[in-house]
């Protein structure tokens, strides 16, 4: 199977983009492994903190081995992950990428915080991807200023000095989906972006809350990893209690294979995007 890497640079070369599906439930996991064996496309599955929580990385992790032994091109990664000492055993345990964040910390405090990971983690496994970030990337409905969203000259400096394989971008992207207004990004500031990083792979946090269109454009300006998962879980729930007024029987898993079958279509549209 190739590397991670070889998909990302496969994905900037063909103006292709890999999804990013977070994993809140095993039904989740499910549904996005059934999808890959179907169009046989890669992917990534990826856990935030509470994620890792709740699920574990160790046992998503032996999901994955699984589904490679089976063929299917799915990929590792820790979403949002502020705690070294776990993404660096991560990446012992057999993880293909880990996004450090440091956005909470100001941006000197990151940029060493960063770079010293970073050295680390490529001690350890030299082939890893490290993702990283330096402009916050804010929740729906908060007060957004194109103040915090990320300079292009600032995001060339602290790729220089990090080594970062991935940048995840600020450009007006929103982690979850606004009820109140539709989500815009800032694609001149992503072509700027572009520009002073030409081989960067970038990424783009927050991809439910964006239309098609403006993910094509993102895609076609750089953009190699769109993370997904406020969709899905939407999905989930909407399925769900619907599945749960139509059944009575006491097999659980009677009330879940509608619901995979469901998530499914959602997967499927982005792979499509």
């Amino acid at each position: 199977m190739k590397s991670l890497s070889q998909i990302l640079t496969s994905a900037r070369q063909h103006q292709t983009a890999i999804p990013a599906f977070n994993i809140d439930s095993f039904e989740i996991y499910q549904a996005v492994e059934s999808v890959v064996a179907d169009i046989n496309q890669p992917c990534i599955v990826q856990l935030s903190s509470g994620e890792d929580s709740f699920i574990q990385a160790e046992r998503l992790f032996i999901l994955v081995q699984k589904a490679r032994l089976d063929g299917l091109p799915i990929y590792l990664n820790m979403d949002h992950g502020k705690d070294s000492h776990r993404l660096l055993h991560l990446l012992r345990l057999g993880f293909d990428m880990v996004h450090f964040d440091g956005s909470s910390l100001d941006y000197s405090q990151n940029l060493s915080q960063t770079a010293e990971f970073i050295a680390a983690a490529k001690n350890i496994r030299p082939d890893c991807l490290i993702e990283a970030e330096f402009n916050r990337i804010n929740l729906v409905d908060s007060q957004i200023s194109p103040d915090s969203f990320t300079q292009p000259s600032q995001a060339a400096e602290f790729i220089a000095k990090t080594g970062a394989d991935l940048l995840a971008v600020s450009i007006g992207n929103l982690h979850g989906v606004s009820q109140k207004s539709v989500e815009t990004i800032d694609l001149d500031l992503l072509s700027q972006i572009k520009s002073a990083l030409p081989q960067q792979f970038l990424t783009l946090h927050g991809g439910s809350g964006i239309s098609s269109d403006q993910l094509n454009s993102a895609i076609n300006m750089g953009v190699v990893k769109i993370n997904i998962n406020t969709d899905l879980r939407r999905q989930f729930f909407q399925s769900l209690k619907a599945n749960l007024s139509q059944y009575s029987g006491d097999k659980i898993y009677q009330f879940f294979d509608p619901v995979i079958t469901d998530l499914k279509s959602v997967i499927k549209s982005k792979f499509h995007v």
